[in-house]
């Protein structure tokens, strides 16, 4: 029996429960950012300015950790990384060095 093709009223569907289910994880990598590491989260949000824009550079692929996120070199252990990449944002060249 031949399978036939989603409509898009289901895919327009599927397409909002992924985003809604995307953007709670991106949420919940803020959060356990504050809880694992308070000092760096609170830097963080002082330096990129609200909760929304700080929770999305965490999860966005940065030049500056191979195009790896701050999520990922978190998840691998590389706090120390993420210390210096928050720190040269909010402070320059100077600071990180």
């Amino acid at each position: 029996m031949p399978q036939t093709s989603p409509t898009f009223a289901e895919l327009a569907s599927e397409l909002t429960r992924l985003h809604d289910a995307r953007e709670a994880a991106i949420t919940r990598a803020l959060d356990a950012l504050e809880g694992s590491h308070p000092p760096l989260a609170q830097l963080m949000l002082c330096c990129i300015g609200d909760r929304q824009r700080a929770a999305r550079w965490l999860v966005m692929p940065q030049r500056a950790f191979a195009g790896r996120s701050a999520c990922d070199m978190l998840a691998d252990g590389d706090v120390d990384a993420v210390w210096d990449q928050v720190v040269f944002k909010q402070f320059g060249t100077v600071a990180a060095v």
